[in-house]
């Protein structure tokens, strides 16, 4: 995909805040937290935006089938 801007949405507030910050994460995530900000070097802009479970509702259905089914 040729993106140049982007908006990310998540249900975990803690880690749209660690997506936003550009300052070093110590947590268990870490890892997954340097990927993400690895990512960004190829978009001219992207934000992180928190929603709400309750407004996310399709989402997360999706992420629990794909669970059951496997795929990740």
């Amino acid at each position: 995909m040729q993106w140049e801007r982007v908006i990310i949405e998540g249900d975990s507030l803690s880690i749209i805040k660690k997506c936003k910050t550009k300052n070093p994460d110590k947590s268990l995530v870490s890892a997954y937290i340097h990927d993400i900000h690895q990512l960004l070097l190829y978009f001219k802009e992207c934000k992180f935006e928190h929603i709400p479970r309750s407004t996310n509702s399709l989402a997360h259905i999706l992420a629990i089938e794909a669970i059951k089914s496997n795929r990740g």
